[in-house]
This record gives C-alpha cells, sequence and structure tokens, in this order.
C-alpha cells in the first residue's frame, strides 16, 4: 500500500535515529577487525533504509541492493586483470567448490564480504519490520546494548560513548513510536502539531538526561573487574588468581606474569640526561615456566663507597664521561643506571651503595638498612659496539651457564621455532636480531588490556608464542629470552624503565618525565669478546643499544642478510587464524569435524522439511501474532484482509479470476459452515469502495479475522 508524503516523512526520520544506531554497530565491527570500508558500508545501510521508506517494488529494491553489494566487491577486490563477469564467474565457481568439499576457512574474501553484506540487509528487513509494523524497537535496542556492553568489556573497544548514544536515540525512537502507537489507537488523525506536542517534552527529557549522564562525575565500580576471573573458568587464564586488574609500575614480584594492567600516569622520576636512554634497575636470570627469579646462590651484595668504580657486567665504552642528574619522585628504593654507568654521587645522607650481584640491583644504605633516594647523580660513558666485530662473533660461551637455564617442561615447539627463525645465520648478533625482528613481522600486537595468564599447565611463551600473541613487554622480553637461550645463545631478563617523556632542554640536556606508565622490560644477549647487548623485541620501542657502522652503512639501512636455509613453515595455533593486520579471529578444522558439520546439516534439512509440512499449524498462530496490531489501524485493514486470502488459499479456498468478493464470501462460509467470511468481506468493501468507517466496529472485525485464520488451521 502506498505512503502518503506525511507517512514518508515520519518513517524517513525514524530511519534516520536507526542509521545513526546502526552506526554504532558498524563501528566497532570495522575497528577491531580492521576491515576498513566504514563509509561504503554505512552507505548501503542508508540505501536499504531509504528503499524502505519510498516502499519500492521487490525487484527494484533487491536489483538495487545486488547492484551495490556486486560494485562494492568488484572496485575493491577485481585487480583489473579480469572483466567484471569473468571476476564474478571465477569467484563463484571457486567458493562453490569450497562450500561443497566442506573446507570453508577457505572461501575467499570477496565471499566474506558477501555475506556481511546479506547479514546487514536481513538485520535492516527485521528492524523495518519492528519500526513500520510493530511500532517498537525494544529487542533492537536491548541487542545493541547488550552488543556494544559486550564489545567493551571483552575487548579493547572504548564502548562509554557509544552506550550513551545509543540510549539517547533509543529512548527517543522509543517515545515516537509510542506515540505513534497511542494515535493509531485512538484513530486519530495525524496532526503535526499535535505529534510536535507530544513529542518535543520527551526528546528534551531524554537530551537532558543523556548529557548528564556524559558530563556528570561517575562513581568507582563497586565490584573488581569479573573478566579475569571469566577468562580464567573458560581456561584463557589462572583461575587461581586474584581477578583483578593490576596497575602499571615497577613490583618486585615477577613470579607470575600476565593478565591486563591499567595505565597509571603518576610521575616517578625527573631526569635529566645528555641522551635519550633506557634506565636500567635489575636482571633475573631463572625462568619458571610463569615467571622470573634470580638465583638465590648468586645473592650476594657489595658494599661500595661513592665515587668509586662498580663493577657493573654492563662494559663502559671508551669515550667521555657524562653525567646524569636523577630527582626521584615516587617511592621506588633503588639507584638507575644508565648503560655504562660507572659511579653514583649524592649529597644526601647515606653510608654506601649495596650492589647486589644476582640482580645487578643498586640501592642506597644507612645504618645496615636500605633508605629511599631522593636526588643523585650518575656518571656513565656509553657502550659501543662494533659492527664488524658483531658479525664476525658466533659463539657466546664466556659468561655464566644460568644464562642458558630453561624449564624442563619447555614445549618442544618453542624451541623449534626459535632454531628455525635463526637456522640461516651464523654470528650471535644476527640470530638475536632475528628473533627480536620476528614479532614485528609475525602478526603479535601490543596489548594492556585483554591479555591472558597462562593456565596451571600452560606455559607462559608458549601460550603467547603460539596462543595469543597479543600482550606487552614482559611477554615479548621473556619470549626472546627464553628462544635465545633455545639456540645456546645467553641471555637474561631486564627490567627498569623507558626513556619516559621529554619535558624540557638547554645546554645540551634534555629533561624527561619518567611515570609508572614507562615501566618496561627488555633483554640482554651475551656475545663472546663484546660483552652483555641489549635488544628491544616490544613493538613499539626502540633499541637503546649503540652501534659503531665501521664500515659503508647507515644505522638505519641495516638489514638482516636472508637465511642461507629455506624458511620453515611456522607452528600455527591449533585454533586460531591470524590475519594480516595482526587481528586473530576463531579458526575451526573444517576437515577434521567435517562429519558433525554434515549431521548439522541434515538435521536443518529435515527440520525444514517437518516445519513445511506442518506448516498448517503454526502459521495461521503466526499470522495472527504478526497482524493483530494492524486491526486496530484502518489503514491497515487492507493488508490484514489480504493475509486472510493467503491463508485461504492454503487451503485450498482461493479466489476465482473473476469472482467477486461477496460470491467468494459465501463460498468460504459455505465450505467453513460459518458467517464472518461474508461479514468482515461486508466491512472490506464498505471501507475500501465507500470509505465508510463509521460502522467499523473493532472488537467484532478483529473476532472474526482470527476465527478465520485460525479455522485454517490444519
Amino acid at each position: 500500500m502506498k505512503r502518503s508524503t506525511s507517512e514518508k516523512i515520519e518513517l524517513a526520520v525514524f530511519y534516520i535515529i536507526i542509521l545513526l544506531i546502526l552506526r554504532e554497530w558498524l563501528m566497532p565491527i570495522v575497528q577491531l577487525t580492521n576491515t576498513g570500508y566504514f563509509t561504503q558500508f554505512l552507505l548501503f545501510m542508508a540505501i536499504c533504509l531509504t528503499i524502505g521508506v519510498f516502499s519500492l517494488p521487490i525487484i527494484l529494491s533487491w536489483s538495487l541492493k545486488i547492484l551495490y553489494i556486486t560494485w562494492f566487491i568488484v572496485s575493491v577486490y577485481n585487480r583489473g586483470e579480469l572483466t567484471t563477469m569473468q571476476f564474478l564467474s571465477n569467484e563463484l565457481r571457486y567458493n562453490i567448490d569450497v562450500l561443497i568439499t566442506g573446507d570453508w576457512v577457505l572461501v575467499s574474501d570477496p565471499f566474506r564480504t558477501s555475506l556481511f553484506f546479506i547479514l546487514i540487509w536481513m538485520l535492516i528487513y527485521l528492524i523495518q519490520h519492528w519500526v513500520s509494523v510493530r511500532h517498537t524497537v525494544y529487542y533492537f535496542l536491548v541487542l545493541t546494548v547488550f552488543f556494544i556492553g559486550t564489545l567493551d568489556t571483552f575487548t579493547e573497544y572504548d564502548g562509554t560513548v557509544a552506550i550513551i548514544k545509543v540510549m539517547i536515540l533509543g529512548l527517543v525512537l522509543t517515545s515516537l513510536l509510542f506515540i505513534k502507537r497511542i494515535m493509531h489507537s485512538a484513530n486519530m488523525q495525524k496532526d503535526w502539531g499535535s505529534y510536535l506536542l507530544f513529542a518535543t517534552p520527551i526528546i528534551l527529557f531524554v537530551t537532558i538526561a543523556g548529557l548528564a549522564a556524559t558530563f556528570l562525575p561517575k562513581a568507582e565500580p563497586q565490584w573488581p573487574d569479573p573478566v579475569p576471573y571469566i577468562k580464567g573458568m573458560v581456561g584463557l587464564g589462572d583461575s587461581s588468581s586474584s581477578g583483578s586488574v593490576a596497575t602499571v609500575g615497577y613490583g618486585d614480584n615477577d613470579e607470575s606474569l600476565g593478565g591486563p594492567f591499567v595505565g597509571d600516569d603518576t610521575v616517578v622520576y625527573e631526569i635529566e640526561t645528555p641522551i635519550r636512554q633506557y634506565w636500567r634497575v635489575e636482571t633475573k636470570d631463572f625462568y619458571t615456566s610463569k615467571g622470573w627469579l634470580h638465583t638465590s646462590e648468586q645473592d650476594f651484595t657489595e658494599y661500595v663507597r661513592f665515587s668509586e668504580p662498580i663493577n657493573f657486567s654492563i662494559t663502559p665504552g671508551n669515550v667521555e664521561p657524562q653525567l646524569v642528574q636523577v630527582n626521584t619522585v615516587g617511592d621506588y628504593n633503588f639507584l638507575l643506571q644508565a648503560y655504562g654507568t660507572t659511579t653514583y654521587q649524592t649529597d644526601e645522607v647515606a653510608d654506601y651503595l649495596a650492589f647486589n650481584y644476582a640482580n645487578e640491583k643498586m640501592q642506597l644504605t644507612l645504618d645496615d638498612e636500605i633508605v629511599k633516594p631522593t636526588n643523585y647523580e650518575i656518571t656513565f660513558q656509553q657502550p659501543e659496539y662494533n659492527y664488524t666485530a658483531l658479525k664476525e662473533t658466533v659463539s657466546s660461551t664466556e659468561s655464566d651457564q644460568r644464562y642458558l637455564q630453561l624449564p624442563e617442561q619447555l614445549p618442544r615447539r618453542v624451541i623449534d621455532l626459535a632454531h628455525e627463525i635463526t637456522g640461516g645465520y651464523e654470528s650471535v648478533y644476527d640470530k638475536a636480531r632475528a628473533i627480536e625482528d620476528y614479532f614485528a613481522r609475525s602478526g603479535f600486537k601490543y596489548e594492556t588490556k585483554n591479555v591472558s595468564q597462562p593456565a596451571k599447565d600452560e606455559d607462559y611463551v608458549d601460550q603467547f608464542l603460539f596462543e595469543t600473541m597479543l600482550g606487552y613487554c614482559d611477554n615479548f622480553s621473556t619470549s626472546m629470552v627464553v628462544m635465545l637461550r633455545s639456540v645456546g645463545i645467553q641471555a637474561r631478563w631486564v627490567k627498569g624503565f623507558a626513556s619516559g617523556e621529554r619535558v624540557a632542554s638547554s645546554d645540551g640536556m634534555t629533561t624527561y618525565r619518567v611515570t609508572n606508565n614507562d615501566a618496561h622490560s627488555w633483554v640482554e644477549a651475551y656475545i663472546d669478546g663484546i660483552g652483555w647487548m641489549p635488544f628491544e623485541p616490544t613493538i613499539g620501542f626502540s633499541n637503546p643499544m649503540n652501534i659503531d657502522y665501521d664500515i659503508e652503512i647507515a644505522p638505519d639501512e641495516e638489514q638482516l642478510p636472508e637465511p642461507e636455509t629455506p624458511e620453515v613453515e611456522r607452528p600455527q595455533p591449533e585454533e586460531q587464524e591470524t590475519t594480516a593486520g595482526g587481528n586473530k579471529k576463531l579458526a575451526i578444522d573444517f576437515a577434521k569435524y567435517k562429519w558433525v558439520f554434515y549431521v548439522l546439516g541434515a538435521v536443518l534439512i529435515v527440520g525444514a522439511i517437518i516445519a513445511w509440512r506442518m506448516r498448517g499449524k503454526w502459521q495461521p498462530k503466526l499470522a495472527v501474532q504478526m497482524n493483530r496490531s494492524k486491526l486496530n489501524n484502518l489503514d491497515q485493514f487492507e493488508d490484514v484482509y489480504f493475509v486472510l486470502l493467503k491463508q485461504l488459499e492454503r487451503i485450498y479456498l482461493k479466489r476465482g479470476t473473476h469472482e467477486t468478493l461477496q460470491n467468494f464470501a459465501i463460498r468460504v462460509d459455505r465450505a467453513l459452515e460459518t458467517t464472518k467470511m461474508s461479514e468482515l468481506t461486508a466491512v472490506y468493501e464498505q471501507y475500501i469502495y465507500a470509505g465508510n468507517s463509521h460502522n467499523f466496529d473493532t472488537t467484532k472485525v478483529k473476532e472474526n479475522w482470527e476465527y478465520l485464520i485460525n479455522r485454517t488451521s490444519n
């Protein structure tokens, strides 16, 4: 039935609000899957809704949508090597073969995109039914809030603002539809003045409430975050953990690594330095499969006087000494170390510098007690590594064997992966660089929130390398140390702080502000004849080492040589597929479980056949539920009358081509032994042809219509 201009305007307003809500559906999908083409998908939604406003014929409507989908698929995926028809034909044949063989994970990207468009199409069709027929969006609104809330809880997507937008838009739309239902039930003529009179205060109230919810202060959560506990329950982490999210910062206990954390921008140091560098605090050597310890037999302390050289394992460079001024703002009770530190100086009241040989932590003592330093000066000579010597050294044996320790239960695939990565290289430096670069080129992702802890029987490094492939510095640095040790290179785990934020500069000195967010871990590897050298595997951080390129190569042009042996295929996670953008999605071995899908397919086919054979029982009930409310509205009486004709046709009471409605009604009444079809038809003809609705008894008409619909049940 054609809509009037006022009805089109009203429906257009509804659909504009729907489009704004659908936008909040689309944004996290595009963001989390790194899909792109947000505007094109949103435009398709707008086209579907616009077609709904004008009630275009189904052939024209479907044609427009299919043409748009085809244009998108061809323009995005066809590289110009094939004609449009060749491209579409090849895609169709390929995907049909894949679906028939059951290798569903191999379907092409154009096919997946087409399915996504069809999903949008179906979703909008359902929404249009809710809005234009049922005059409600309750279910759609609830699903939207649940969808965004779930993504906000379990992914890195921040849905705070999106939920507020959806609630405001949803309440406005619900109010407008409620007004529409009231006007229809009261048989009120559409008066825009009355309509706005009802709608304006509701819209104003909802808008004010939304603004208040956005800008007023919020109370802190009253319950601990349940997400880590849930992940532990389903095997994505250690369910024995506290279930809370940690705050970033420097801690002494590293026995159980992993889990999410929240940022903390509290300033802990203000440092004035001539060069940007990392600030070392301590090292650890014993990997437990869950975290790090330092060996107790090496745990002895040397007490050093101020201005006396300190026996750090990092060899100072052969350059002029430089000074660093450190102002401790936080509560940490250790001294920072610049690379190449030789001496410390301070004006504070203290007896000695306490240097722990096991972890190389440096602290101040007073009367044999550790005291917190506030201001001190570091003298350092930045180490410099000779590039030619690095490329020529092929051994790492001269240090301590504790730096080759690995747990007995370390999964074999971790060791195999380390040998695969380094198999084509000779020098220790090249092998270390190969492992360092591996994470950036293999789809790993830096993440602080959605990070799992290993389960009780799971290795921390194995989980990161083969299961999650996302984490923060502890994941990357621990994995590199373990892989270095797996190929015979002595390595250790280093803790400290990254450089911090540059805040001032003068006279060759730069001031950096270091916060708890800058707490960091990285790697040091031992190279015979050269010593300990830092490496930085964490994505987004830069390596602090200083290399003397004594050959004609610029530092930023350095590249690893190609491996001499062909690279073996990397072991893949059993249940995950990594996309090019580093995102992970669930992937099932369809070949292994093919029989399951055959059984499910058979069940669905049998169920569909049974449902079709029994349609005489459920179709009348469904027709009553879907169309009962239309009888309250004269404008939709014609629609429900034709629904009745379709149901009668199903029981072989079909109106003849030249048969009048009254003659057909008499034939139906004779077959069903009733007079209700003639009564209903008389009301229908009076309304349609004479335009007379004064004798329209809604209750009587509804009873007759429902009675006749129910009589079609068999």
